[in-house]
């Protein structure tokens, strides 16, 4: 005799797929319109988040001083489960690139992933490409140190020291090397930011970094940096969330009158 799951199961792929196609058809309308809302400086309102307005001004300090900001991409590897994070990490040295370019203004970037080691090139030579000094790209801007997070941690912050940066940005995937990595290569004048969406890493940063990102908030590091794309994906995320905050309580309310059985 079948069970009642045996008999539901041919139908749950199906179900979810359709599920999938409905939120595809909800999402994607919204994606577009905060998307071009954005484009014409019309996109939404977002909290304010200290780590990130201080790295703008940060980079405008670095032009200023001629020392290098760095920035420290973390472990993760792009293609497996660490790829969001990495991504925000990505995100924020391609901002860091290209506005440090614009002044002539080098970039000390780390990373301990191999995948992500020529996506990290090729983010800080477009950057000078796009400024009209490609002459400028050297090999001394990018370091990788192998995967091993220690070895990755001293590496890093020993090519900070020896570059005089002028403060140090880790966003991506830290785990308790982040604390060795924040705590080495700032020294006391050293401005720190950044943070991860790793419990470990994220409790450590939290007491050694000057300001410090949470959890979803690495992963919106794009729409505080002004990508319309990204504060379009912000918006729709919002709408949502509140849809399906409504929908659980709407069904709450519904089981709770007897009128879904």
């Amino acid at each position: 005799m079948p069970t009642f799951i045996q008999i539901l199961e041919p139908y749950l792929p199906l179900s979810a797929d359709i599920a999938g196609i409905l939120v595809l058809l909800v999402a994607l309308p919204l994606f577009v319109v905060f998307t071009l809302r954005a484009y014409d400086g019309r996109g939404p309102a977002v909290r304010r988040i200290a780590a990130y307005e201080r790295l703008e001004r940060v980079v405008n300090e670095a032009a200023e001083s001629g020392r290098p900001l760095h920035v420290a991409v973390g472990t993760g590897a792009l293609g497996a489960q660490d790829t969001p994070e990495s991504l925000a990490g990505l995100t924020a040295l391609d901002y860091i690139a290209r506005r440090a370019a614009v002044w002539g203004q080098p970039v000390v970037a780390t990373t301990g992933d191999g995948a992500t080691l020529p996506t990290t090139q090729g983010l800080l030579r477009q950057g000078l490409e796009e400024a009209g000094f490609p002459e400028q790209y050297g090999a001394s801007d990018l370091h990788f140190y192998g995967p091993a997070p220690l070895a990755y941690a001293a590496g890093a912050s020993e090519a900070a020291a020896r570059r005089e940066a002028v403060g140090t940005l880790i966003l991506g995937r830290v785990d308790a090397e982040g604390l060795w990595l924040a705590e080495a290569d700032a020294g006391p004048e050293g401005l720190r930011l950044g943070g991860t969406a790793q419990p470990e890493g994220a409790a450590l940063l939290a007491a050694s970094l000057d300001e410090v990102v949470h959890g979803e908030e690495v992963f919106a590091v794009g729409a505080y940096l002004h990508r319309p794309s990204h504060l379009g994906s912000l918006a729709t995320e919002d709408v949502l969330r509140a849809l399906v905050v409504v929908a659980i309580v709407g069904g709450v309310v519904l089981a709770s009158l007897g009128w879904l059985g």
